[in-house]
């Protein structure tokens, strides 16, 4: 069994894998100091909140298995281990007297008066400091290497933000935008200090991508966070940043990277698997052009959509609202792009958006891949766009 920890990054290598044929299991993690904390065992008093109060819905996939035993004794035996540096969930509580650790949604102590009053009597609430991440998860990483010291274990590291990125290049893990610069570094030495550790090395396997395509970073990571900066409901200002850590076609090289390692027990590069020379330099503004904003709007593919969704806003006066309607049956789910959306109809007020909202809600209760909590989430924020542009 091979087994992939952390967040989406690690879900989508291991999806790549099964589609290959291997036998996989994803576990999604909280935070590095979870499993360290009580290291293969449950709390029992944990344990005991959690069946008593049902409290499974306040870790949001995160359970108390997946944050104590990511591979529990009951699991089949594992064949490799990939872990990604997975970003931290908060607020952490920590239990005064046990000194265990674990995440759940704060709303919790809302809704449950006896969690309130049990996490007030024994447990404090905090958030981690993001510079000391890395410690964190070293600490996490040896303690595994040693729980399983003849299971070799492949991390994965991040993108880094080099200037080429932008604007603005961002990760969900916070900190990272300081961290990257002597990460690999960092990844290094716990290879060096842990036997059944090795690093794979995002950087490289993203130089191999960028060489054999289109040097545009655009059409492999097109999803913008956009922040905007509101008055008297009208838009004054909009800060964008370039989202690194969904890659287009990283989960397949990755997976090819994984395969060949599950052969030789060791990481190889091609020639062309470096760091480029042109990263360095600043990102320049790549428009899509007019005659293709419409072909790749109504591909039905994640990243072509979301690339031309994320060209709008390079040309910030004119409304393309009428482009969407045009495409608008044939747009896939996908809650980046909507993000990109919901902002694009803040700043164009535009009232025939309701029309490709009334399309797209039909879209999305078609779609079921991500479960119902995810798709009742999504349609309530496409109804939450209709309501906006019809005031």
């Amino acid at each position: 069994m091979l087994y992939f920890l952390g967040n989406c990054q690690a879900e989508f290598l291991g999806r790549t894998m099964a589609a290959k044929g291997y036998d996989t299991t994803y576990r999604v993690l909280a935070s590095p100091l979870t499993y360290p904390s009580s290291p293969g065992v449950i709390p029992p008093s944990l344990a005991a909140m959690n069946t008593a109060l049902d409290l499974e819905p306040y870790y949001h996939g995160r359970s108390l298995k997946h944050q104590f035993q990511p591979i529990g004794p009951d699991d089949p035996t594992p064949e490799l281990i990939v872990m990604n540096l997975f970003h931290e969930n908060t607020p952490l509580f920590v239990h005064n007297e046990e000194e265990y650790v674990f995440f759940m949604d704060s709303q919790a102590l809302t809704d449950k008066p006896e969690m309130m009053q049990w996490a007030q009597d024994n447990c404090r609430m905090f958030k981690p400091n993001p510079t000391a991440y890395l410690n964190r998860f070293r600490d996490m990483l040896a303690q595994l290497s040693a729980d399983f010291p003849t299971v070799p274990i492949l991390v994965l590291s991040r993108l880094s933000h080099f200037p080429a990125f932008g604007p603005a290049p961002f990760s969900y893990l916070e900190g990272w935008s300081d961290l990257w610069k002597g990460g690999m570094n960092t990844l290094t030495s716990w290879a060096a200090a842990l036997e059944n550790v090795e690093i794979l090395d995002m950087d490289r396997v993203f130089g191999g991508i960028w060489s054999d395509s289109e040097k545009r970073i655009e059409s492999h990571c097109p999803f913008l966070k956009i922040k905007l900066e509101e008055k008297d409901d009208q838009v004054v200002g909009l800060h964008a940043q370039r989202d690194i850590e969904h890659i287009g076609p990283m989960p397949e090289r990755l997976a090819n990277k994984v395969g060949q390692f599950l052969k030789s027990g060791t990481v190889e590069y091609g020639q062309t698997e470096v760091i480029q020379e042109d990263w360095k330099q600043q990102w320049r503004i790549a428009k899509v052009s007019d005659e293709s904003l419409l072909q790749k709007l109504a591909s039905g593919a994640n990243y072509q959509s979301a690339e031309a969704i994320a060209s709008f806003f390079l040309d910030i006066q004119k409304d393309y609202t009428n482009v969407l309607l045009q495409a608008r049956t044939r747009m896939p789910v996908c809650h980046m792009t909507l993000h990109m959306i919901k902002s694009y109809s803040r700043i164009h007020r535009n009232p025939a958006l309701a029309l490709w909202c009334d399309a797209h809600l039909e879209v999305a209760r078609q779609f079921t891949d991500n479960g119902p909590l995810y798709q009742e989430s999504y349609i309530k924020r496409v109804e939450g766009i209709k309501q906006h542009v019809l005031g």
